[in-house]
């Protein structure tokens, strides 16, 4: 995604995998706040959207008496320019699901976890 094209106060998705084949998705909805300074840095800033929705739009004003945390993600360009619109995420999976299929949808393997025996 172009950069310039962020809506402040849209809600972005971020997607990671639980999987090396990139075919298991986590999507991760995150409203834009804008370009905000990061120790000199201009940084692209997301904040997550249950304390946008709850709380408010940092850096405020904030709804009184709610005690509840704010994330915020500030992302180099790189990052930012991963971040994926709502339409973006539609075609992504429709994209993962053929990869998925392709390889005959993997499984995720569990780690193995040594046994208390072997200490």
């Amino acid at each position: 995604m172009d950069t310039s094209a962020l809506i402040s106060g849209s809600t972005y998705y971020r997607i990671t995998f639980a999987d090396p084949t990139l075919t298991m998705p986590d999507l991760e909805p995150l409203v834009y706040i804008g370009l905000h300074d990061s120790d000199g840095a201009m940084l692209h800033t997301f904040q997550d959207t249950i304390s946008y929705t709850w709380v408010g739009r940092y850096p405020g004003p904030f709804k009184p008496n709610q005690d509840m945390e704010i994330s915020l993600y500030p992302m180099q360009e790189k990052e930012a320019a991963a971040m994926l619109s709502l339409t973006e995420v539609f075609a992504e999976i429709g994209l993962l699901f053929a990869r998925a299929q392709r390889l005959g949808f993997p499984c995720l393997i569990a780690a193995k976890v040594p046994s208390s025996d072997a200490v």
